[in-house]
């Protein structure tokens, strides 16, 4: 009696849809009420323990490090963005003596010219810019 060989199920890789970026950007603990939560808004939200709790949303002072980070909302709820290729230069981290708000504005003008560029999904719900079309 020969051995039979089991045919294993593969399943086929899931094709996501990207999500298309609308240009509004909305700053944490100060734009939060009117962030629109629609499909391709970003939400930008300092990474800095003071600013969550000593210096509450205290994007005025100096005096802390940190780095913003960015989170898209795919419709239903908010998905982090992997910021590489976005801030190829770091220009999301500010030093002791850099004003954090003045480091979100230079990421506010970065993140709305944006406006209309793909986020493709990679791993576990998380989203990188997508290669721009090729110009012709």
């Amino acid at each position: 009696m020969a051995k039979k060989n089991k045919i294993r199920y593969t399943s086929s890789p899931k094709q996501f849809a990207g999500i298309t970026l609308s240009g509004n950007v909305y700053l944490q603990y100060r734009d939060e009420e009117s962030a629109e939560n629609i499909r391709g808004d970003l939400l930008v939200f300092a990474e800095c323990k003071q600013l969550h709790t000593n210096h509450f949303a205290a994007y005025d002072r100096t005096g802390f490090t940190g780095y913003f980070k960015v989170d898209v909302h795919d419709g239903k709820e908010w998905q982090p963005v992997i910021l590489n290729e976005i801030f190829e230069h770091r220009e999301q981290h500010f030093s002791r003596t850099e004003r954090p708000i003045d480091t979100f504005n230079l990421c506010y003008e970065l993140l709305t010219a944006l406006k209309g560029r793909m986020l493709s999904r990679t791993y576990r719900e998380h989203y990188e810019l997508a290669p721009a079309p090729e110009e012709e």
